[in-house]
């Protein structure tokens, strides 16, 4: 089974061996407030797949809530220089990249756990 996450820390000593991180993809939902977070899920060179960033301590994944603060840490952190998809949970669109994990496709259960301002899908 392919792995969902990695540490901040693996994905740089991935890279300080000679990988690259490919492509970015961010997802955006709602958070239990409903406040729109930014889980980036990167695609390294050296896995398979697209994998989210995990916590430094306990279960979970690094989310922003400051999608400028995201692409400075891609950019300047990590050294990403290529272009960022940038897709809202549930996105059909979304759906279609097979290497993302199951969790990053999945749809927000109702258009009431949409962030206000944003338009349902349908």
């Amino acid at each position: 089974m392919a792995r969902s996450s990695m540490s901040e820390a693996d994905l740089r000593a991935g890279m300080d061996a000679g990988g690259r991180i490919e492509r970015v993809v961010v997802v955006t939902r709602p958070d239990a407030a409903g406040l729109p977070e930014h889980v980036p899920y990167v695609l390294p060179s050296w896995c398979r797949g697209y994998v989210a960033i995990s916590l430094f301590r306990g279960p979970g994944v690094r989310a922003w809530r400051d999608l400028n603060r995201l692409l400075r840490y891609l950019r300047d952190d990590m050294r990403y220089v290529l272009p960022v998809s940038v897709y809202e949970a549930g996105c059909p669109r979304l759906a279609l990249l097979r290497s993302m994990p199951p969790e990053a496709r999945a749809p927000v259960g109702a258009a009431a756990e949409a962030p206000v301002g944003t338009p349902a899908l349908s």
